[in-house]
């Protein structure tokens, strides 16, 4: 593939390059593919989301943040869990 950029978006790229970021222009732009799918994927996401609300399957405040703070919880309790215990010699 071979693609014609902007001088600008051009030097861009090998500002990138230069100050280490990415190691080559091909890095530079998979990432910007990468970020241009998730960008797509998000938009799909909102406007399921937005249907789903359109059809009343949405949350309201007390159970989403009820949610929420089990995800935290659960995510601590993760950490805590995965800390070595180290036993003394």
């Amino acid at each position: 593939m071979n693609v014609q950029i902007s001088p600008d978006l051009s030097r861009f790229v090998e500002g990138l390059v230069a100050d280490g970021t990415y190691q080559n222009g091909d890095q530079v732009f998979a990432e910007g593919l990468r970020l241009l799918r998730a960008r797509e994927q998000l938009r799909r996401d909102v406007d399921a989301g937005i249907a789903q609300l359109d059809r009343g399957e949405g949350l309201d405040e007390d159970e989403v943040f009820e949610l929420l703070d089990r995800r935290i919880a659960a995510i601590e309790r993760a950490k805590v869990d995965s800390i070595p215990i180290r036993r003394m010699p």
